[in-house]
């Protein structure tokens, strides 16, 4: 074969393996382009084409070529492709992942490989990109499957502890409400998990309505019947408001199937920074507050404190040290005033424990009630408050320096069925009418009928006086509240003490006062810290004020000189 023979022969080889070549550039399922040093299309497959919505003929096209940055949509993208070839053309070769958002093509998420060839007209950049849009959704639906309740479809518990642990840092405020549902159980039991179901998402939508009226603020389910509401910064300072909410929201009624249901509610509360050191810690802090908070009959909220966190051995010391305290009589009760704000009367006291603990210090009466009521110490300590309190008030009573002395009630007591026959043996040893003790019960006790039928109605027989302490916290039904047996209705502090700056506490402050008053009851308001929400009160007109304005609690010495000293607040309006 002569030369021309062998030249001819070798061409239609060379063309033969370049038609191969590019038959297999375009077949393949990944996209494959060259790039120039000024990432300008120098070649591409038929895949990359299709994803640009561009022939190649019109990317490499001479003096019309356009940088692949400009055509990728996305400016992130395009910021990726300017650091990977820079690193590529400096010698390492580079993987990442990116969204394409042709205008003219379908948006899709890519992977590249990107590598430097060496030519004698330059530097090239040769990359291979894989669809994996398909593949991230995949990873997103088991992501959010494994940080999301697949009944409700509310971020879990990873989900939360991964956003607080998130959330520190300088200046951030946090608030969580670790949520219980207690009669929600009883609900499962009676109508069957599928309606069950389907009133966890009605609670869900209620607790998502809440939410969604605050800024920062969001909800998620853990497990069963808890869930947690999580806000931040200004939302966080209404956790108080958004407490509230969702009480009256399980209180109220809901229909399931025909079914009316009433299923009520238990929260724990903590506080970041006052409560824990970093946001992490929150929801053991809420659970360990909700924990209390279901231990008692009464409670429906419980604020974090640290005894609720420690160890089983401090907690048994610090119960050793209760009972100890109760034993020797060491818990003192003190007094603290109760003023008639239009001259209609003596003045009042309200006896309140206090424990100095030998090591502790002051511990909190929230906190060593709570223990008591956990722990069957409540009947003894109260039994020990009823004696102190009436014998530091009887001869003031008897003296009538005072008008009479409000004593609190736990519900542990009025189910004692043998409790008022006792009372009432203690009021006749000291020589005092039952009319000059009030007995302080809470709202929800009020409304039970299972406490009105064992001790309620019968105190109220022997003469003594009863009071709804807390009222605005338990939703009372107002065709129940005319049928009880009370004589006063004491605002609970909460609306009291920022009423002159929040008009929806002076407001529910008004209806309580008007409500009240038609029904032939006095208002007592607690929590006056401030003279100026004094005179707001006498100008509402409340009837009697409490609070660290007018007098704290005393000892029994420092109230007498008090009594000597004092000036009684005269008529207010």
């Amino acid at each position: 074969m002569d030369e021309v023979s062998k030249g001819k022969q070798h061409d239609g080889d060379g063309e033969f393996y370049a038609r191969l070549l590019r038959a297999y550039f375009d077949s393949t399922n990944d996209a494959i382009f060259v790039l120039c040093n000024e990432l300008k299309f120098l070649s591409c497959n038929r895949r990359m084409e299709s994803w640009l919505g561009i022939a190649e003929d019109e990317l490499t096209r001479h003096n019309c070529r356009i940088p692949i940055t400009n055509l990728v949509g996305n400016t992130d993208t395009a910021a990726c492709f300017e650091r990977a070839a820079r690193d590529v053309l400096g010698g390492e070769s580079q993987r990442f992942e990116c969204l394409l958002e042709p205008d003219d093509a379908t948006p899709r998420w890519v992977e590249i490989n990107m590598t430097r060839v060496d030519v004698e007209a330059g530097d090239m950049v040769i990359a291979v990109a894989r669809d994996i849009t398909e593949r991230r959704a995949q990873m997103a639906r088991i992501l959010h499957q494994s940080t999301h309740d697949s009944l409700t479809g509310l971020p879990n518990r990873t989900s939360l502890q991964a956003f607080l642990e998130a959330q520190g840092g300088e200046g951030h405020t946090l608030a969580v409400l670790a949520i219980d549902v207690p009669r929600f159980r009883d609900v499962n039991e009676a109508l069957g998990h599928q309606l069950a179901d389907e009133v966890l998402k009605t609670i869900t939508a209620g607790l998502k309505d809440i939410v969604r009226q605050y800024r920062d603020t969001r909800v998620f389910r853990l497990a069963g019947d808890q869930f947690v509401i999580v806000s931040k910064d200004v939302a966080a300072r209404c956790w108080k408001e958004i407490t509230e909410s969702v009480q009256h929201w399980l209180i109220t009624p809901m229909e399931q199937s025909g079914i009316e249901l009433t299923l009520g509610s238990k929260i724990g509360v903590s506080l970041y920074p006052s409560h824990v050191s970093h946001p992490g810690e929150l929801v053991r802090a809420a659970e360990a507050a909700l924990h209390a908070a279901k231990q008692q009959a009464t409670t429906g909220v419980k604020m974090y404190y640290p005894e609720l966190l420690a160890s089983g051995g401090e907690r048994l010391a610090l119960l050793n040290d209760l009972r100890q305290a109760i034993e020797n009589e060491s818990l003192a009760v003190h007094l603290q005033p109760i003023a008639p704000l239009h001259g209609q009367g003596l003045m009042r006291l309200e006896a309140l424990a206090r424990w100095r603990h030998p090591e502790r210090g002051m511990v909190s009466p929230e906190h060593f009630i709570a223990l008591a009521e956990t722990n069957g110490l409540i009947l003894s300590l109260t039994w020990l408050v009823i004696k102190s309190a009436l014998e530091q008030a009887a001869p003031l009573i008897r003296n009538a320096r005072i008008e009479s002395v409000s004593i609190n009630l736990s519900p542990y007591c009025l189910l004692d069925a043998g409790f008022t026959v006792k009372f009432a043996e203690m009021i006749a040893r000291h020589g005092i009418e039952p009319s000059s003790v009030m007995l302080e019960i809470t709202e929800s006790i009020a409304m039970s009928e299972r406490m009105q039928k064992y001790t309620v109605m019968s105190l109220r027989e022997l003469g003594v006086e009863l009071s709804i302490d807390d009222f605005g916290t338990g939703h009372s039904s107002l065709s129940k509240l005319r049928q009880l047996p009370v004589t006063e209705l004491k605002i609970d502090r909460s609306f009291v003490t920022n009423m002159l700056n929040d008009e929806n506490d002076e407001a529910i402050v008004i209806a309580t006062i008007q409500l009240a008053h038609s029904l032939g009851l006095d208002v007592v308001a607690e929590g006056i810290e401030d003279a100026d929400v004094l005179q707001r009160l006498g100008e509402l007109g409340c009837d009697y004020a409490q609070g660290r304005y007018l007098c704290d609690a005393l000892s029994l010495d420092d109230l007498q000189d008090w009594l000597d000293n004092k000036h009684t607040p005269g008529r207010v309006a």
